[in-house]
């Protein structure tokens, strides 16, 4: 701020200069202890400096809370409206009979607005403009406590919304990435880590690595040698350990902040890590607290999806998925022509009653058979509908339905001979054949039953499962009933455009008879082929 000359400064005006600038620094003091907003200590403000000064009208121009340009004025401006007239160049300027003198208003050397006070009669002169300006310098300089609090908190506010606006992006790095750009735009921050568990694989940490706001590695295709390395050596501890490996990842002094779920009782979320030569101002602490709370709450937010989607199809589906902005359209309910398939242990009722000894025993063998079948189903680009008992449910071209009808044909009879292939293996186990033979079975084998049908898929439900719907659906559940000991039932549709198929493995199947079988409740026979196994 510029001071205007002391030239022949009389005691007299000495002394009404001190007196100005204790009153304004009382009525500020007094405001900020009230907690005042702008409006509010101007208008505690002016009455007195109107007095003190013996101007007709004072007016201010600044931001207000919300960022936005505001005029605050008091006494007579003769019905005008100062706003315009603090815009011009400062110093004095007649106004009609009166003479205004104003002066610009800065923070930190940042011009913010301007002051000005309106006298009666002429005040051009030097000695006069000099008197003036010495007045309006004294009130500047103890406006400019308040405007500074004002203005710091009000950016410090308005950068936490944008960047909680950029956290909120459905694609979660690409809100991170603009989060981080925006915090390094206002503050000096060249080194930020944030390290987060996955929700889906919980011994998998991804991380991302800024510098000076920008993406330079993460953990998908841009690793960085050194993150993986202290990876490797700590592992989960790197979220925990109270004098962390991460410190020495980062040039300068290092700040650390964990991201908690918000139960004391969990682990922790993640971590970040910011590090700068000179370490960080109380304003750029503040602000990596906030973040650090808002970005806990955005990873909680993510992890629920993840682990929502994660009941229905595999990483890298989940991945694609919330790639996208608009993924929730592939999750609509829409019409599509799918492959289907039902799986059911043979035998299943008998080997409860008469194999386990305890509840307990029985869900652990239908969680191991049912979580590799799901794999199979997974494997061949399927997603997994829903178990119904001891029946695994899978669909063949959700989400994206990019596939053809031909290849969810093909991808479903994949994943059938793979549960069968999984399940003679399971029941090979020395525990598991003794098991059979206990209650009589063959063996342990599994049912199938494959369709390729058009069915409404989606989300459904209050607790939004991915699931279908259509006489087809059922039609493959009856389908898969009627198929026996290790036995694969194809529908003719699902068949019918295997005939086509390039592939060498469906090509190598052999297939029996078409057979119509009329089943309760069904108006037509259902018309299907027996797989009968692969050629030598």
């Amino acid at each position: 701020m510029t001071h205007p000359p002391a030239t022949d400064l009389s005691l007299e005006e000495y002394k009404t200069l001190r007196a100005l600038h204790r009153a304004v620094d009382d009525l500020i003091e007094e405001s900020l202890r009230a907690r005042e907003n702008l409006t509010q200590t101007f208008r505690r403000c002016f009455p007195p400096i109107l007095a003190l000064t013996g101007a007709r009208a004072v007016a201010l121009t600044t931001r207000d809370e919300d960022l936005r340009t505001r005029t605050w004025q008091e006494g007579d401006w003769s019905g005008d409206f100062p706003g315009p007239l603090l815009d011009g160049a400062p110093g004095p300027q007649r106004i009609g009979d009166a003479t205004l003198v104003t002066q610009p208003l800065d923070v930190a050397g940042d011009p913010v607005g301007a002051f000005g006070l309106l006298f009666s009669g002429d005040h051009t002169s030097p000695d006069a403009s000099a008197r003036a300006l010495r007045l309006l310098d004294t009130i500047a300089e103890q406006l400019d406590t308040v405007l500074c609090l004002v203005h710091t908190a009000s950016e410090k506010h308005q950068l936490i919304i944008q960047c909680n606006a950029h956290l909120a992006n459905p694609v979660f790095e690409v809100g991170m990435d603009q989060a981080v750009l925006t915090l390094a735009q206002r503050v000096r921050v060249p080194s930020f880590l944030l390290l987060y568990r996955d929700a889906v694989r919980p011994q998998v940490l991804h991380y991302r690595l800024y510098r000076n706001g920008h993406l330079e590695f993460e953990s998908g295709e841009q690793p960085s040698q050194d993150v993986e390395r202290a990876l490797r050596q700590h592992g989960h501890r790197l979220l925990s350990e109270e004098v962390s490996a991460l410190r020495q990842l980062l040039p300068g002094r290092t700040t650390e902040a964990v991201l908690i779920s918000g139960s004391a009782s969990s682990e922790p979320l993640g971590k970040i890590a910011v590090a700068c030569d000179e370490g960080f101002s109380a304003y750029t602490m503040d602000l990596l607290r906030v973040l650090a709370s808002t970005l806990s709450q955005r990873l909680l937010d993510y992890n629920r999806e993840r682990i929502h989607l994660s009941q229905f199809f595999p990483t890298s589906i989940i991945d694609a998925l919330l790639q996208d902005p608009n993924y929730a359209q592939h999750l609509r309910a829409q019409d599509q022509e799918v492959g289907i398939l039902f799986a059911d242990i043979n035998g299943f009722t008998r080997i409860c009653e008469h194999g386990f000894d305890s509840p307990r025993n029985i869900g652990r063998f239908v969680d191991e058979w049912s979580a590799r079948a799901v794999d199979c189903i997974w494997e061949h680009g399927g997603v997994f509908d829903k178990m119904v008992g001891d029946c695994v449910i899978g669909l063949f071209g959700p989400p994206f339905f990019k596939s053809s009808r031909k290849e969810r044909a093909e991808a479903a009879v994949r994943a059938a001979c793979d549960i069968q292939a999984l399940t003679a293996r399971l029941g090979a186990r020395e525990e598991v054949a003794a098991l059979c033979e206990r209650v009589k079975l063959p063996g342990l084998g599994v049912a199938v039953g494959v369709n390729l049908a058009h069915v409404n898929c989606g989300l459904f439900g209050p607790n939004r499962q991915y699931t279908a719907f259509s006489s087809g659906m059922n039609q493959t559940a009856r389908l898969q009933s009627l198929a026996g000991f290790r036995e694969t039932l194809v529908m003719a549709s699902a068949r019918d455009v295997l005939v086509d198929s390039t592939e060498p493995f469906i090509q190598g199947l052999r297939f029996g008879v078409l057979t119509e079988t009329p089943v309760k409740n069904v108006a037509q026979p259902l018309r299907h082929h027996r797989l009968d196994s692969l050629t030598p």
